[in-house]
């Protein structure tokens, strides 16, 4: 029976857990205004069917097994509360399974102390004990606490309390001790409670709350920025949004994203989930008081995240992919780049030229749109023109198609392909500019922003309907980010579809206005592009490209789909140099050699450039060729 007292320590310690979350929401709310919607039915999903966690089965298991453990033993404890009663038999049945639970949830906390402890190591991040001791010590004490009431009742076998059960066969008769195990247990509980927004368990409330109020348009839009108003980019932790801040928050250092991210594989210094943790602790540093802290004396997040760290991020989006509760580490690497590039002028050297050569002719060769339509001499292709508006579809050629030699001869494949299946297009030649996706990913977003205002100004005044892009880049550009940039251009490009080659061949294939008829390689490997796969979930139509081929076998890298891994060449990697760990692009070239496969296929220039340069440093004796799938299939037909 619960006494006056036990009802005033239940009131202080839910006091004390409001009072802390308070005080941390005060935090978050530091930062800069950003409207989120929450998605209820989407975090009921994420929570009932754990598909997201699940994806890494151990860790995945063991928290499936602390969540259910957790959830209904605790809804039981409620309905008991309001004097909720069943018939005896079912009420045993209860009984079982809370214990069941109970033992699953003392497994899976066993689980992840044995795997905290283990994972200690020179780079290792936030690793706390106290919590999930105190969740041991919950447990022991609750089914100590049964076992000594079953040793007192000296039932013979209580089969709805196998493991207490088992308990009362090691614990003496005793009132006592069954009172002192009653108590333990009440006050262990009260202060799991009581401490919840000061432990690491915090992530309890913060991770479902970043659920709820995850990203749900097109993973490859960045946040915009305003140049008139406000912080250029995030130099501390207040000029990040609240939901960035949420993100730190939320973070539960489970290494996902380390294990996955290129960079941090590669040896180099960049670790996502330490970014986050930097943000956070830099969130600790001042006191819960609000809006009387002195934020002017914070010191740069440069201080503790480094130009390194910051300049080695590919925005490969692995680490977005694999986060299992939505963080987003990417996105406050871009806006201290922004800050580091426009905020203090400190754009790697490497890159300046490139900035240069967008700013002055708006590619990133420095050609000029005198030369942009070269590729296409004497190739009777098509250019769009101002007399007909009534354009069904548009190829973006992009700055790699247009300037690079080696990807000209993928626009070429690309420009036969549409011929031979009899689909009218047209080019903008002269009037295309670099879609500004190296700008913004740079850290240039205000060179970005002209260079979209441009395209879009362009785009408007020739009606057109349909855009085929064979860059990723400018593919997740033009479809993600271009249409919600009606603020800057206030045209926008309305309902206007983008789809990049690979699925559009893939149609026309499925439709039968192209077969490829002639045998290319036995063996073929493909290197899946980060801005064509894990940013915009397009997998199956390069391989399904590969496959139409005669005598044509797919072997699959060691990482593939989801799980690939980056060229190196994105957020503008193209341009930067592997100074730390080894290159990106090697260690790719060695996964492409082992499989044994006599091509590589890839959908992105900058793969196609990485990769050869890639495999030219393994020297090897026969060294697998490197293709673009669209050249495949042109020279299939």
């Amino acid at each position: 029976m619960i006494s006056s007292f036990d009802l005033l320590l239940i009131a202080v310690a839910f006091l004390l857990m409001l009072v802390g979350f308070s005080r941390r929401w005060s935090v978050w709310r530091m930062g800069r205004e950003e409207n989120r919607s929450g998605d209820w039915a989407g975090l009921l999903k994420y929570l009932l069917d754990h598909k997201k966690i699940l994806k890494n089965p151990g860790p995945g298991k063991a928290h499936l097994m602390l969540f259910w453990g957790f959830i209904v033993p605790l809804i039981i404890i409620i309905m008991a509360q309001f004097r909720f009663t069943l018939p005896i038999f079912p009420a045993r049945l209860l009984s079982l399974l809370a214990d069941i639970l109970g033992i699953a949830l003392l497994a899976g906390t066993l689980f992840f102390l044995i795997r905290r402890k283990r994972s200690i190591t020179g780079r290792s991040t936030r690793k706390p004990f106290f919590p999930l001791f105190i969740f041991l010590f919950i447990l022991l004490t609750g089914f100590a606490a049964e076992g000594a009431r079953l040793s007192v009742l000296q039932r013979p076998f209580a089969w709805e309390s196998p493991f207490g059960q088992l308990a009362s066969l090691m614990l003496p008769r005793s009132i006592a001790l069954m009172v002192i195990m009653i108590r333990l247990h009440f006050f262990a509980v009260l202060l799991f409670i009581a401490t919840l927004p000061f432990t690491f368990d915090r992530h309890l409330i913060a991770a479902p709350l970043n659920v709820f109020y995850r990203r749900r348009n097109a993973r490859g839009e960045l946040r915009g920025m305003s140049l008139n108003e406000g912080p250029i980019g995030a130099d501390t932790f207040i000029d990040f949004t609240w939901k960035q801040l949420l993100d730190a928050e939320a973070c539960v250092a489970c290494g996902r994203c380390e294990e996955n991210c290129p960079a941090s594989i590669s040896g180099k210094p960049l670790s996502p989930q330490k970014v986050m943790r930097d943000i956070f602790e830099q969130m600790e540093e001042i006191p819960r008081s609000g809006e009387e802290t002195d934020l002017s004396s914070l010191p740069p997040l440069e201080s503790r995240i480094t130009g390194d760290e910051i300049w080695a991020c590919t925005t490969c989006m692995a680490c977005v992919e694999h986060c299992p509760v939505f963080i987003e580490p990417m996105d406050k690497i871009i806006d201290m780049r922004r800050n580091q590039v426009m905020g203090k002028g400190l754009l790697p050297i490497e890159a300046r030229t490139m900035m240069r050569d967008l700013e002055l002719y708006g590619d990133v060769e420095g050609k000029g749109i005198a030369h942009r339509q070269d590729w296409a001499l004497n190739r009777n292709v098509p250019r769009i023109d101002s007399q007909d508006l009534n354009h069904d579809i548009l190829l973006w050629v992009g700055c790699a198609g247009a300037f690079n030699q080696r990807y000209q001869d993928v626009a070429r494949a690309m420009v036969n392909i549409l011929k031979t299946a009899g689909i009218p297009f047209g080019i903008l030649g002269n009037d295309e500019l670099c879609c500004g996706d190296p700008a913004r990913r740079l850290g240039e977003e205000g060179l970005f922003l002209e260079l979209a205002g441009k395209n879009i100004q362009m785009l408007k005044k020739y009606h057109i309907k349909k855009i085929i892009t064979l860059c990723p880049h400018c593919f997740n550009t033009l479809k993600n980010e271009y249409p919600h940039m009606e603020e800057y251009a206030p045209l926008g490009t309305g309902g206007m579809e983008v789809v990049h080659a690979t699925e559009y061949i893939w149609n026309l294939i499925k439709a039968k206005k192209i077969s490829p008829r002639y045998p290319m390689s036995s063996e073929v490997t493909l290197h899946d592009a980060c801005y064509l796969g894990r940013v915009n979930g397009v997998y199956a139509p390069p391989r399904e490209m590969i496959r139409s081929i005669p005598a044509t076998r797919l072997i699959e890298l060691k990482r593939h789909h989801e799980k690939g891994f980056c060229c190196g060449g994105g957020g503008g990697g193209m341009w930067l140099h592997e100074h730390l760990g080894r290159r990106l692009n090697t260690i790719r070239a060695e996964e492409v050699y082992e499989t044994g496969a006599d091509v590589v296929g890839t959908a992105c220039p900058y793969c196609l450039t990485m990769l050869e340069d890639g495999i030219k440093t393994l020297e090897l004796k026969k060294s697998p060729k490197v293709l673009d799938v669209i050249e495949m299939i042109a020279a299939s037909l």
